[in-house]
């Protein structure tokens, strides 16, 4: 069976320049992206958990239902520096992990 690809952009900016932020599919770590990148997964059928986390913070979960030769396309976007304190405190996302739908601008 053919699997489908995910690949995750994550936005330039300043927070976490330096820093990578791991990439988890049900729980277990299959890459990193860093600032400004891209990583493309090739994920198995069925229903999958993605999550990205940086040191201690983790996004909130993804579910990615993935057909067979699908490409699927989402967004990872760290918050801005002004809202750090509020994210390390708990009080806003550090980082956000978004669109996870099938890509129309990809070629299968």
């Amino acid at each position: 069976m053919t699997n489908a690809t995910l690949t995750i952009t994550r936005k330039s900016g300043y927070n976490g320049m330096l820093r990578d932020a791991a990439v988890l599919v049900d729980g277990q770590k299959v890459g990193a992206v860093g600032n400004g990148k891209s990583i493309e997964i090739a994920v198995a059928p069925g229903q999958h958990t993605i999550t990205t986390r940086m040191d201690w913070m983790t996004s909130e979960p993804l579910v990615l239902d993935a057909a067979p030769g699908t490409r699927y396309a989402a967004e990872l976007k760290l918050c801005s520096a002004f809202a750090m304190l509020p994210a390390i405190l708990g009080m806003a996302k550090f980082m956000e992990l978004m669109h996870c739908a099938p890509c129309t601008h990809c070629r299968s």
